[in-house]
């Protein structure tokens, strides 16, 4: 049996409900994760390992080592990086490149700003980008288009993104997606997720490459992939319904199939040599359909979960050892799919909770429990800040 280690730097979200389906498809799965991680909770895991928000790197390093897992799954954006970063070690290459693919196009791979460019070099359909140095030019760009998204580097989630519609607005989305966070955001920050990590990253931050993006009227879609070698094996894409806030991540989507995301995703695939799990993101054209592409996650994301099987008999697990294509197994396209726990945290009376199929781990009573104390602890966090800024404005 083949071992996959799940990477995640994150205390919450998606990578908990990774193992039950990497298990199916036919791995021994082990977690590298934080001690506060929702990941650890999982039934399915056959052994975890503690990474310290300290010394990420250097722990990881060492659990890679020591596992020699068949498999690496990244399931955020800093563990992706921190896991291409491991390539520079002798012992550790290959390694990371048979789980990741061409080192050549890490650096690609982590840089929105490279993406967009590759994508338009290769002639697909995306907004039209530009790099945008300081206030002033942008500035002067919105005096000639708008409105404009400005995105920076290095963000994730939906922050790091501000749609300006007015040149009013300008210096306020500038300083929103250039400037390091204030201490008091970063403390509260710390408090939510009950982490250190949100400071470590403050005392490591420096100013990102920043982008203008051509606004793309339309729905929200995305596309899962696993890839070896530039290789497509199988693939999921979904239209938003619903997501989380203005901007974030889906929490209500439906599988659609839609043969330009398909082929976008396989061209990027191909140009970059990837291997594993990777994630597209687009917008779809409102009156044409089109899908134009606006950035992509060289990671796992909420939707690969539902790309676990084949109904050609193949699973992922030897389509991805193999390189053996796999057809996937999905959901009607009609069914709408409530992500379970972001649709049921952004409103506990969503039609969508009765209406849609609900992708809750009723088969994992441990995790499920575990989601539910963290939405409990988020919810007293967001009641004590929302009563200490009552005061404060009384």
């Amino acid at each position: 049996m083949k071992t996959a280690l799940i990477v995640s730097t994150q205390p919450r979200g998606f990578a908990a409900r990774m193992p039950a389906r990497l298990r199916a498809a036919g791995f021994r799965v082990h977690a590298a994760c934080v001690r506060n991680s929702l990941l650890r909770h999982s039934a399915a895991l056959d052994e975890t390992h503690i990474l310290r928000q300290r010394r990420l790197s250097a722990d990881l390093a060492a659990v890679l080592r020591a596992v020699r897992p068949d498999a690496l799954i990244p399931a955020d954006d800093i563990a992706a990086a921190r896991l291409m970063q491991l390539h520079a070690e002798a012992d550790l290459a290959d390694l990371i490149a048979s789980s990741l693919g061409n080192p050549a196009s890490y650096a690609t791979a982590c840089s929105k700003s490279a993406q967009m460019k590759l994508a338009a070099t290769l002639g697909l359909p995306v907004p039209r980008t530009e790099p945008v140095a300081d206030l002033a030019a942008l500035d002067d760009r919105l005096q000639h288009h708008c409105p404009l998204v400005l995105k920076s580097d290095g963000s994730w989630g939906g922050t790091g993104v501000v749609v300006i519609r007015d040149r009013a607005d300008a210096a306020a989305a500038w300083a929103a997606v250039s400037t390091r966070p204030s201490i008091a955001k970063t403390v509260a920050a710390c408090l939510r997720d009950r982490s250190i990590l949100p400071l470590l990253l403050w005392r490591a931050w420096q100013t990102p490459n920043v982008d203008t993006q051509e606004l793309v009227d339309g729905r929200p879609a995305n596309r899962a992939v696993l890839c070896r070698d530039g290789r497509v094996l199988a693939g999921v894409s979904v239209e938003v319904l619903q997501t989380s806030y203005p901007g974030g991540p889906a929490s209500v989507v439906r599988m659609i199939d839609h043969a330009g995301m398909a082929s976008t995703a396989a061209a990027m695939v191909t140009a970059l040599g990837l291997s594993g799990y990777l994630g597209f993101d687009f917008m779809l054209n409102d009156a044409t359909g089109e899908a134009k592409l606006i950035e992509m996650n060289p990671r796992a994301t909420p939707i690969t979960g539902m790309a676990v099987g084949g109904n050609d008999g193949a699973t992922l697990a030897e389509a991805l050892f193999r390189g053996e294509a796999a057809t996937v197994t999905t959901l009607p396209l009609t069914t709408p799919i409530a992500l379970f726990p972001g649709e049921w945290e952004r409103d506990p009376t969503s039609h969508y909770l009765n209406e849609a199929w609900h992708d809750v781990p009723w088969d994992d009573p441990g995790l499920f429990d575990a989601y539910v104390e963290d939405l409990s602890a988020v919810q007293r966090y967001h009641r004590i800040k929302n009563a200490l800024l009552s005061w404060r404005r009384a």
